[in-house]
């Protein structure tokens, strides 16, 4: 037999050798135990994710003849199915079967009941590229077909299928795999191989595969012909990713503000013909990691990255690392599509470097009532030397520091000096502007129903009117008798 390739290779034969996908395996392994099987199934999810390979292992485990545990890989129907050479399992590409006929060849054929084993298992391949006149024909073999017959439709595009074939089916739906599974199953290969490579390649292998096993297992036996010995360099020269050092670089620059640095680093990488819509793709992704590592202490990542990006983190902001990755997500549209690149590249990373004085608007608003503060009693020192019966008044009041105000509140007893703080509120003001220019002082009062009514009661009795009418005079303070509620 020919070479085969490590995807093919090491394919999953049964469902303990799926990775990523507990909870698809766990519906059908129930499934199969408990004899309660559907007679349609659709798997979706991203491309190399296992959706092909899951549904030969529930096939092998139809028809397997073993009374425990399905599939077996040893019964000659297992056998069969691993090799390709049963005729109860038919896979069908439907990119290249989209018409009506193909339909109706298929629905011709599922009356006739497997020579070999027990059931007809159709694996229909990208169904979403079936036409809408080929759905409309499958409606009623999907609906009710012979005992016999089991459909799996795979597809990486499940809106594109009509809600008629999806209420027919049991929908599964599989996930990208992890990176750090991808990386253990890479592990295990490379064992079983005999190949030598880095942890670091091994990383970079599996997060370059965007969470397909397939795309993974493919690009290690890819590598393992260019070299005998893998390392990070030998991957990010044939998949194109940056180095992780350039990456830091890159980011340290914008932090700092440092843009002499930034042209520079930029000049380098494009001399040595660096393709820059993956480098911002990997730029992206590494100030994520740093904002992850920032908010939760801990990224998966590798060893190496993780120092750098600890270094990182220590002169910059969980807001100043948010601020960064959304502009220049938002600038990949636009160095993706222009005509120059690297212009663009290199604008972008030089206007986010003039965020390097970033500061969190909650530190700015601490300093200041900080700086106001050491201020407000420096103030009131000079008040004291110079009029002590003013600052007394001052002391008594509860002192609220906001943005060019300084608040004076009052209350209850201490409201007495109030009124008389508003009459002298300029001479305050004009003392005031020698330690903090640019800010009013106001006065308040801090409400108390119970007073504001004894008041208004006192205010509209007949006597007291007569009073203040004859003396020009106001009300200081409302004072209860002792031993009653009259004042």
């Amino acid at each position: 037999m020919g070479y085969l390739g490590f995807a093919r290779k090491y394919r999953p034969q049964n469902f303990s050798e799926v990775v990523g996908q507990e909870v698809v395996v766990k519906i059908l392994e129930n499934s199969l135990k408990k004899g309660k099987l559907s007679h349609a199934y659709i798997f979706s999810g991203p491309k190399g994710v296992g959706k092909t390979s899951v549904a030969r292992i529930l096939a092998k485990a139809l028809n397997c003849s073993s009374s425990h545990n399905r599939p077996c890989d040893e019964c000659p129907s297992c056998i069969a199915v691993k090799e390709g050479r049963t005729m109860s399992v038919i896979e069908m590409d439907a990119a290249s079967h989209t018409s009506v006929d193909n339909i109706r060849d298929l629905r011709e054929n599922i009356r006739y009941a497997s020579a070999e084993g027990f059931y007809k298992v159709y694996i229909i391949d990208e169904a979403h590229m079936l036409s809408q006149a080929a759905f409309n024909a499958f409606l009623k073999t999907l609906e009710e077909p012979p005992p016999h017959v089991v459909f799996v439709l795979a597809t990486t595009e499940p809106r594109k299928i009509p809600l008629t074939v999806l209420s027919r089916c049991q929908h599964l739906q599989f996930r990208r795999i992890p990176v750090n599974l991808i990386k253990e199953r890479l592990e295990s290969v490379c064992s079983i191989e005999g190949i030598n490579v880095t942890d670091e390649a091994l990383y970079a292998i599996a997060s370059s595969s965007e969470g397909s096993m397939r795309d993974a297992l493919v690009l290690l036996d890819q590598i393992t012909s260019f070299t005998e010995s893998i390392t990070i360099d030998d991957v990010n020269l044939l998949t194109g990713q940056t180095d992780i050092k350039t990456l830091y670089e890159l980011a340290d620059s914008l932090i700092d503000g440092n843009r002499e640095k930034i042209i520079l680093l930029v000049e380098e990488l494009n001399n040595a013909g660096t393709d820059f819509k993956l480098l911002t793709k990997d730029l992206i992704h590494f100030l994520r990691n740093a904002l992850i590592h920032k908010i939760t202490k801990t990224v998966y990542t590798t060893e190496t990255a993780s120092k750098m990006i600890e270094n990182l983190n220590r002169k910059t902001s969980e807001e100043h690392l948010l601020i960064l990755l959304k502009d220049l997500i938002n600038s990949e549209i636009a160095i993706k599509s222009s005509f120059f690149p690297r212009i663009a590249f290199e604008i972008t990373l030089l206007k986010l470097s003039m965020l390097s004085n970033f500061r969190n608007i909650d530190d700015v608003i601490k300093d200041f009532k900080n700086e106001s503060l050491s201020q407000w009693e420096r103030f009131l020192q000079k008040i004291e030397i110079e009029n002590p019966l003013l600052a007394m008044k001052i002391k008594h009041a509860e002192v609220k520091f906001k943005k060019g105000e300084i608040q004076l509140i009052y209350n209850g007893g201490a409201s007495l000096y109030a009124d008389s703080l508003r009459e002298c509120i300029s001479e305050i003001q004009n003392m005031l502007k020698e330690f903090i220019p640019d800010v009013k002082i106001t006065i308040h009062e801090k409400s108390d129903p119970e007073k504001e009514n004894k008041r208004q009661e006192m205010l509209d009795h007949p006597l007291v009117k007569k009073t203040l009418q004859l003396f020009d005079g106001r009300i200081l303070s409302i004072i209860p008798k002792k031993g009653g509620n009259n004042v």
